[in-house]
């Protein structure tokens, strides 16, 4: 095992003292400079606008399951919402220090920040100092992760996390201590709890480790610290075989354009994707040579592993989907680093400065505007002004009828935290004789969002008709008035 050990350093070191491969600015001095900018631009381009998208369903849930007291919060997450604990055990101590939209969402802008040198670090070991400069920079300006950096839920944590157990996976391999070994482990297994897609992560290590050159206790030992992480993740296996009740009903069947689309949200499309697609292609035609004409080593070993990062989880959850529909792009979102890694490697290696150079500025340039219309559209639902509509309107005694209870929790959310006073509006999940309006002339409000079924259904309540009808960014409010005696 030390002879791997000391082969792959050996390896490593030759990229790192190469002048041609050492930074982005090609001296090695530079690297932390260009690093700490990096890092600055994208904590800029993740904090800001952080509150100026409504809080829509999805994250009022999270808010909703941070704030439950403990006993209701451990019946939750071991019958229906397992799923990201390890971040709604975060947001708990987080909302200690209040609710406004821009604080709950900064708990995953800095997570989101934080990845940016896990991946260069990444990059400098597997690859060169360029290419981890590069990929950082790519992740910075990358729309897909400042999108859901901006999301009160566990995506941009379980990047974090599932970056730094491929990070620790490299790095038992290099030291003989325990030190990465028990990294790893707490790593992945936190993973798992901050979203159970990390499984899909953990199997491309598996996968991984047949292929492995040297002695097979290489693969051995890793196997080891893989079989603690799911002994500790165990309980989420019981909560998947046990308790499955339709969490993931709400998925669409695939489509072989989703393919095609994920590879959009992982590189941007236009220019980026055609010029992300040429630096794989390099990098791929490099490394392909490299594998032809030299022996199996850790250092090609690796470029695999990037590999089967970005391609396996894929794969697998379009597979299962046939059967079972369970593909959501942003469920995928930590094969993120992966794609970028190998777009960087490809960068990295062009011969010539002047392309490379005038590549990498073409699509920084043309990220500018995905980013500025991320900023200016209005979110996944635009709670703010549906809920102005409806305190410019109502009037005392009428009733809100929300078929979804699930879209009560950022109605609520929106009424708590609204400039507006909206009053004495009754919130029912059902029309009953006692759920209808008190007064004779009040109104129901049927208020329906993007998380409801039969979206944009006409309502039929008996004695009422419709009177008014507006849209929202995800959201459709009707206002229902008694109709004359005839």
């Amino acid at each position: 095992m030390k002879d791997a050990q000391q082969c792959f350093l050996a390896q490593r070191r030759e990229r790192v003292e190469s002048p041609a491969s050492r930074s982005f600015f090609g001296e090695g001095s530079a690297a932390p400079i260009a690093l700490w900018l990096i890092i600055g631009l994208a904590a800029v381009l993740r904090v800001a606008y952080l509150g100026a998208k409504s809080i829509w369903s999805d994250e009022a849930f999270s808010i909703v399951m941070a704030k439950l007291p403990w006993s209701d919060f451990w019946r939750m997450t071991t019958t229906t919402e397992a799923n990201m604990s390890l971040y709604y055990v975060l947001l708990r101590g987080w909302l200690r220090f209040g609710d406004p939209a821009w604080w709950v969402r900064l708990l995953s802008a800095l997570t989101a920040v934080a990845v940016v040198p896990i991946v260069y670090w990444i990059g400098r070991e597997l690859l060169s100092d360029r290419a981890g400069v590069l990929a950082a920079l790519l992740l910075a300006i990358n729309v897909f992760h400042i999108r859901y950096s901006h999301e009160a839920r566990s995506y941009s944590l379980v990047v974090l996390l599932v970056a730094f157990s491929f990070l620790a996976f490299f790095r038992s391999f290099q030291e003989s201590g325990h030190l990465w070994g028990g990294l790893y482990v707490l790593s992945s297994a936190l993973a798992l709890y901050a979203h159970f897609f990390a499984a899909l992560a953990l199997l491309a290590q598996f996968v991984a480790l047949a292929a492995i050159p040297g002695p097979r206790r290489l693969a051995t030992r890793q196997l080891a610290r893989l079989c603690l992480v799911f002994l500790l993740a165990s309980p989420l296996l019981w909560f998947v075989l046990f308790r499955n009740r339709g969490q993931l009903d709400w998925l669409q069947p695939i489509h072989w354009r989703d393919w095609y689309h994920f590879l959009l949200y992982m590189t941007g499309s236009g220019l980026k994707f055609g010029i992300a697609l040429v630096a794989i292609l390099v990098a791929l035609k490099t490394w392909i040579s490299r594998w032809r004409t030299q022996q199996w080593d850790m250092e090609g070993w690796s470029f695999l592993v990037l590999i089967l990062w970005l391609a396996l989880p894929l794969c697998v959850t379009m597979v299962v989907s046939i059967w079972k529909p369970i593909y959501a792009p942003r469920f995928l979102l930590f094969c993120l680093p992966a794609a970028l890694l190998l777009i960087a490697d490809g960068l990295a290696r062009i011969t010539y400065p002047w392309i490379r150079y005038g590549l990498v500025t073409l699509l920084v340039v043309s990220a500018v505007g995905p980013i500025r219309s991320y900023y200016v559209e209005p979110g996944q639902e635009d709670w703010r002004n549906a809920v102005e509509f409806i305190a410019q309107n109502v009037s005392a005694g009428d009733s809100a009828y929300l078929p979804n209870a699930y879209c009560e929790f950022p109605l609520n959310y929106q009424l708590e935290h609204s400039r507006m006073a909206v009053p004495g509006l009754r919130v029912v999940s059902s029309i009953t004789p006692e759920a209808l309006p008190e007064r004779g002339t009040g109104h129901i409000w049927m208020i329906t969002c993007s998380t409801t079924r039969n979206f944009g259904a006409q309502p039929a309540i008996r004695n009422y008709e419709v009177q008014e009808m507006r849209l929202f960014r995800g959201i459709q409010i009707i206002r229902l008035g008694r109709k004359p005696p005839e």
